[in-house]
């Protein structure tokens, strides 16, 4: 009786470790989906006369930082822009924290700026 009790509490355990992998999986899944769209409306944008460029970080590397910086122009609604791009480091943060994520501590430099080239934003590092 002692061994059921024992294989049972082993077994428990084991399918609580699938749970949390699977947890771990969809948040992932959720935060790849987030960043894609970000990504989507960064690129969408258009630079002109009209519509300047800039750049922000983007996600959250577990020892701290942005893993990248996205250049984008005014031209998309900041406003929407911004909040999701908060959102997004928060949540990769948090999950990074949760899941004990790990990744290497290089620092990750912003452009030193922004340049409009045939429509498009491109970050200008030298």
């Amino acid at each position: 009786m002692k061994y059921i009790f024992l294989f049972i509490s082993l077994l428990s355990f084991k399918c609580g470790d699938n749970d949390e992998i699977k947890n771990q999986d969809v948040e992932k899944k959720e935060l790849e989906i987030l960043a894609k769209e970000i990504k989507s409306l960064a690129d969408d944008s258009l630079c002109s006369s009209e519509f300047t460029c800039d750049f922000i970080g983007f996600g959250s590397k577990p020892c701290g930082g942005y893993w990248e910086y996205l250049v984008y122009s005014n031209s998309t609604d900041t406003i929407d822009f911004y909040a999701k791009i908060k959102s997004y480091n928060e949540l990769e943060k948090e999950h990074n924290i949760k899941y004990n994520i790990v990744s290497d501590c290089m620092f990750v430099m912003p452009p030193k700026s922004t340049s409009c080239e045939n429509g498009n934003c491109i970050a200008v590092y030298n």
